[in-house]
């Protein structure tokens, strides 16, 4: 709870404890801009990749077990399997077609529909008949 007369902020162990960790006023606690990466997992695991893996019988690195990891497990399981084809090769587009594949032709001759529209407007007569449906 604030104190009457002390502004958010303002509080003197607030103050204090701002003083003792260096940050002075008008001055950026993160002076790069972007999260710190050397602190990040991915960020430490690349650190990781050449090293010796102990869980290799070989001796590998990291990164030779976790090749040789990802095409056993894709090779013995299907959701493993896709998911290394989209790294390695990108995700499939599905195209849409017709039945036999093709694109499928799309034609709506709208000028007719407007000048129908125009003309049983003009007559008052109402829909026509011979206007096919949208």
């Amino acid at each position: 709870m604030a104190r009457k007369g002390i502004g958010k902020g303002n509080h003197p162990n607030s103050r204090a404890a701002l003083k003792k960790h260096g940050f002075k006023p008008g001055q950026s606690g993160n002076p790069k801009g972007g999260p710190c990466k050397e602190h990040s997992i991915t960020h430490k695991q690349r650190e990781m990749l050449p090293l010796p893996c102990p869980y290799s019988k070989k001796g590998e690195t990291w990164l030779e077990w976790l090749a040789d990891r990802g095409m056993a497990l894709a090779g013995e399981n299907p959701a493993y399997y896709r998911e290394l084809m989209d790294r390695l090769e990108g995700k499939v587009t599905q195209p849409i077609g017709g039945e036999d594949g093709g694109p499928i032709e799309v034609s709506i001759d709208y000028k007719q529909k407007i000048f129908s529209a125009i003309s049983r407007h003009a007559t008052g007569t109402g829909e026509d008949e011979g206007d096919p449906e949208p």
